[in-house]
């Protein structure tokens, strides 16, 4: 009855939270044990005891740690009661507890393996999907989901943002006339050049091609030109290439009056705005940098649940927190 009361609740309501799977789990495992306790026969009591163990399998397949931990230790201990109660004699009851312990720890072990295994693939093939393979640099996808994640972890409702466009100068003249080994050299070379201006505190990526994007905390318009202006003096000065710089300073805030946009939306405005400054820099004669300071916007930063990783650290720009780069 315990059993076909779980089914029956599961078809109703799906997947189980926590709490709820740890209600039905401790009923059936109390139904499993008194009917092992119940039942005459030592041999069938238990074989029925072996059914202890599904449950802190299952909960090894989604549940929380504490919640299988403590699923084990309930099914381990009514399995020692029921095997001490029906055994005749020490030796045959310790035999018994020692299989019940074995029979309930080996699944949920090995159960929890593999689901440490799969989380570890997963979390790589996440990374490798979100990494640009020449320049191990975030690509877009992995740019747009560490700045929601940046967001998520920092309130940014007065927040102060630089965000800039860099793009190798005549980038195709290199693969045109020296190959596409070479042109692949010369963004590793820029790659190198613009963390060494940036630092720590700046988040880059590779938006595609031989354009690069940045994101961090400003305090300023100053202090985006000011590091702008870095990148630009240190590819010039390490690289057989330069660069031009479109950048911009935002301030976010939640004033009434603001029209409000989605995180992805801010960033498609940020984009667009600074491809233009980018490419203005560029119409005035390349290896230069064009600053512009928008207005205050208002930006819905709620994205669902909290993503599960932990806290990045801070790293200082002026008066601002920025998540590092990874």
């Amino acid at each position: 009855m315990s059993t076909l009361g779980i089914f029956l609740l599961t078809l109703t309501v799906g997947r189980l939270s926590d709490r709820m799977f740890s209600v039905v789990g401790l009923i059936g495992m109390v139904g499993i044990a008194a009917s092992a306790y119940l039942v005459t026969d030592p041999l069938a009591a238990r074989g029925i005891v072996t059914l202890l163990s599904a449950i802190p399998a299952i909960a090894a397949m989604a549940s929380s740690r504490r919640v299988i931990v403590g699923h084990t230790i309930v099914a381990i201990a009514l399995a020692c009661a029921v095997a001490v109660t029906v055994a005749h004699g020490f030796a045959a009851a310790l035999v018994s507890c020692t299989v019940s312990v074995t029979v309930i720890w080996l699944p949920v072990f090995m159960i929890g393996a593999l689901r440490r295994s799969l989380v570890f693939t997963q979390a790589r093939y996440r990374e490798l999907a979100h990494t640009d393979p020449l320049t191990s640099l975030p690509n877009r996808r992995g740019f747009l989901d560490r700045i929601e994640r940046y967001h998520r972890s920092y309130p940014a409702s007065t927040g102060q943002m630089g965000f800039l466009m860099i793009d190798v100068d005549h980038f195709k003249q290199i693969n045109d006339l020296f190959g596409h080994s070479a042109g692949d050299q010369t963004l590793r070379s820029v790659v190198a050049a613009i963390a060494r201006a940036v630092g720590s505190g700046v988040l880059v990526a590779r938006s595609g091609g031989e354009e690069f994007v940045a994101f961090f905390a400003a305090s300023d318009l100053n202090g985006v030109e000011a590091l702008a202006e870095r990148i630009r003096a240190s590819v010039a000065e390490s690289c057989d290439v330069t660069v031009s710089i479109g950048a911009i300073y935002c301030e976010l805030d939640d004033h009434p009056a603001s029209p409000e946009m989605s995180l992805g939306e801010l960033t498609d405005v940020l984009t667009h705005r600074v491809d233009a400054l980018m490419y203005a820099a560029k119409a005035g004669g390349r290896n230069t940098v064009r600053c512009q300071q928008l207005p205050r916007m208002r930006v819905n930063l709620v994205h669902g649940q909290p993503s599960d990783v932990s806290r990045p650290a801070l790293f200082e720009i002026g008066t601002s927190a920025v998540d590092p780069v990874h």
